[in-house]
This record gives structure tokens, sequence and C-alpha cells, in this order.
């Protein structure tokens, strides 16, 4: 577990359990999707999208979606 982190939570399950990046995914590309239909720009949710994409291919598809910690930080402990 990482310092700092509340006992019931994802990464105190060590990120996995919840939701999965997988259906992140799905759900970001539905948004993507609606953005495309109305011809918003939606650069935050294509940028949420990439993130986890990679955590899919580093982590897998079923990792939580607070592995996105981990994958951005490295698994380390950020210093506030």
């Amino acid at each position: 577990m990482h310092q700092g982190v509340m006992e019931g939570v994802p990464a105190a399950r060590d990120y996995q359990g919840g939701f999965a990046a997988a259906l992140m995914m799905k759900d970001l590309g539905l948004a993507m999707s609606a953005g495309q239909q109305c011809e918003a720009a939606l650069p935050l949710t294509d940028a949420a999208l990439s993130l986890y994409q990679q955590l899919a291919v580093q982590a897998g598809p079923t990792t939580d979606f607070s592995g996105v910690y981990r994958h951005v930080y490295g698994g380390k402990d950020r210093e506030e």
C-alpha cells in the first residue's frame, strides 16, 4: 500500500477490483463519438482516453481505473 492511503479505497487493494480500464475506455470512446457527432472538441476526453489506452497496454485492461496513478507516477508515492 502507498504511504498515506486510507483503508477501503482502490489504492489499498493495489489498484485491483474496481472499474476496469477497458470499461473506462469504452465510456470515453462513447463520449468521443458523441463529441464528433455534434462537432465538439473534447481535448481532455481525448487525453484521458489515450492515458487509459496506455494503462491497458502496460498493466492490462482489467486494471482498476485508479491504476492511472501508478501509471502516471511510476508506482512511486508523490510528495505533496
